[in-house]
C-alpha cells in the first residue's frame, strides 16, 4: 500500500516515537486516579505536557449533567496547519472505563512486567491517549508541514454516555475527520454498532383476592404483561434472526447483530417499601438494543411499536405507555451506528501507518469493536466521519470488564506510530 503523504514529510514520524517515552506517559496516566467528574488532575497533567511538546492548549470545563455544581475540565491541544488541509481529531476519554474491584495488583501502581502494564484504564482509556498524544509529539519532533490543523481531545465522563465530546461540539469544536482512540485491539473499526434503550410501563388495576367478574376480566397482571413483552422479544444476548421483530439489514462486519439484552424490571408493592416511586399498578422494563447501520432511532420505535401493539390486539387487558429512548438517554446512552467506507483516506493511510508499525496488515471491520459504541459515534453523528482505533485487546480476559486491566506496550507504540504516519497523510 502507497500513498502520496511522503511528500510532506521531512522526517519518518514513525521513527521517532520513542517506546521509552510512550511507557512514561502511559504509567503517570495510569497513576492518576480519574473517575468521572474527577478528572481534573490528569487534565491538568495532559495540558502541560501537550504543551511542553508544543501544542497550543485550551483547558474547557464541563459541568455533569447529572448535577451542573459537580464541574470537571478537560484540556483541547492544537497542533496548527498553515490552512487548506483536513482537519483530524484525535479523542480519548480520561475516565476509567470500567473501576472493579478484586484487582490483584496495585490498580494505580502502573505495573510494568514482561512487556505487560497493569492498571487502571490501562487500556480503556489511557493506553489510546497515551499512544495519541506519542503520535503528535512525534509529527511535531520530525519537522512535517501539515495544511490542516491536528486537535488532540482527551474527554471528561464517557461512562456518562460521551459527556465530554458531547460538550465540545457544544463548544463549536470541530474537526473534519476523526479517530476514536478506544481499545479495538489495534483493528481498524469504521463501523460500529449504535444503542437505543427502551422503556416500557405496564399497568393493570389494583386486584385482591375479591374482585367482580368484570374487574378480573379487565384485569392481567402487569408483571405477567412483561413476561409476554420478553417472551416476544426473545433471550437477550441473541442475535436478530430473519424472523427477528425487528426490521433490519444484516451488515457483513458486524456478525451477530443487532442484537437486545434486558437492563431493568420493577414493580412495587403496596405490602413493601417503595424504591422507585412507581405506582403498585404499574410494572417497568428497561432494554436496549444494539443496531446496525440502516436501523435508527425511529425504526427501532416502530419496530418495539408493533410489537406491543400485536400483543393488545391479542389481549385486550394489555395496558402499556413506551418511551424510546428511554427518559434520561437522549443524549447519553441514545447513538447512532456509524460507518467509515474502507476507502476513505484516513482508513487508508491509518492502515498503511500500522502495517509498517507492525508488519503485518491491519483488520479493517467492526470486528475490534463488536457489540461497543465509543464517542466516535457520537462525533459521526455530528457530522465529524469517525473510526475507532486503539491498543487493548479484551479478548485475554476470561469476560469482559475486569479488574487486572493491563496492556501490551508493544500495542501502544504499533498504534502510536501508525498514528503518526497517517496524520501527515490525511492532514498534509
Amino acid at each position: 500500500m502507497t500513498s502520496d503523504s511522503s511528500q510532506a514529510r521531512s522526517g519518518d514520524p514513525q521513527r521517532l516515537v520513542d517506546p521509552e517515552r510512550v511507557l512514561d506517559l502511559e504509567r503517570s496516566l495510569i497513576q492518576i486516579p480519574s473517575s468521572s467528574f474527577e478528572e481534573q488532575a490528569i487534565a491538568d497533567f495532559l495540558a502541560e505536557y501537550m504543551t511542553g511538546i508544543g501544542l497550543d492548549v485550551e483547558m474547557m470545563d464541563v459541568p455533569s449533567p447529572r448535577d451542573p455544581a459537580v464541574v470537571s475540565r478537560q484540556p483541547i491541544g492544537r497542533l496548527r496547519g498553515t490552512g487548506g488541509g483536513p482537519s483530524l481529531m484525535l479523542n480519548g476519554h480520561m475516565d476509567p472505563g470500567v473501576e472493579m474491584s478484586g484487582w490483584s495488583v496495585d490498580p494505580y501502581g502502573a505495573k510494568f512486567e514482561d512487556g505487560w502494564i497493569w492498571g487502571m484504564g490501562a487500556h480503556d482509556d489511557k493506553g489510546g491517549i497515551a499512544a495519541m498524544v506519542s503520535a503528535v509529539d512525534a509529527v511535531i519532533r520530525s519537522g512535517a508541514r501539515l495544511a490542516g490543523d491536528v486537535l488532540v481531545c482527551p474527554v471528561v465522563a464517557h461512562k456518562y454516555g460521551g459527556a465530554g465530546t458531547r460538550a465540545l461540539l457544544a463548544h463549536g469544536v470541530t474537526a473534519d475527520i476523526c479517530i476514536n482512540l478506544e481499545h479495538s485491539a489495534n483493528t481498524i473499526a469504521n463501523v460500529c454498532v449504535g444503542i437505543v434503550m427502551a422503556r416500557v410501563r405496564t399497568t393493570s388495576p389494583d386486584l385482591f383476592f375479591r374482585f367482580s367478574d368484570e374487574a378480573r376480566a379487565a384485569f392481567w397482571n402487569p408483571v405477567e404483561q412483561q413476561g409476554e413483552i420478553l417472551r416476544r422479544i426473545g433471550p437477550s444476548l441473541t442475535p436478530a434472526g430473519e424472523d427477528s421483530w425487528m426490521t433490519f439489514t444484516p451488515h457483513p462486519d458486524l456478525s451477530g447483530f443487532p442484537m437486545h439484552n434486558v437492563d431493568v424490571i420493577h414493580k412495587e408493592h403496596y405490602y413493601q417499601p417503595n424504591f422507585t416511586g412507581l405506582s403498585t399498578r404499574d410494572c417497568e422494563l428497561v432494554f436496549q438494543v444494539r443496531t446496525v447501520p440502516g436501523q435508527t432511532v425511529q425504526s427501532v420505535r416502530a419496530d418495539v411499536e408493533r410489537l406491543l401493539d400485536g400483543i393488545a390486539s391479542d389481549h385486550p387487558a394489555f395496558r402499556y405507555e413506551l418511551e424510546l429512548p428511554a427518559p434520561g438517554t437522549e443524549t447519553s446512552w441514545c447513538q447512532d451506528p456509524m460507518e467509515m467506507a474502507k476507502d476513505h483516506p484516513l482508513v487508508v493511510h491509518l492502515a498503511e501507518g500500522h502495517e509498517r508499525a507492525s508488519g503485518e496488515a491491519p483488520h479493517i471491520g467492526g470486528y475490534g469493536r463488536l457489540g461497543n459504541v465509543g464517542d466516535g459515534n457520537i462525533l459521526a453523528a455530528a457530522g465529524i466521519p469517525s473510526l475507532q482505533y486503539g491498543p487493548g485487546d479484551i479478548r485475554i480476559y476470561d469476560e469482559w470488564p475486569t479488574p487486572d486491566e493491563r496492556v501490551r506496550l508493544d500495542d501502544l507504540v504499533v498504534a502510536a506510530r501508525a498514528i503518526a504516519w497517517a496524520i501527515p497523510g490525511v492532514c498534509g
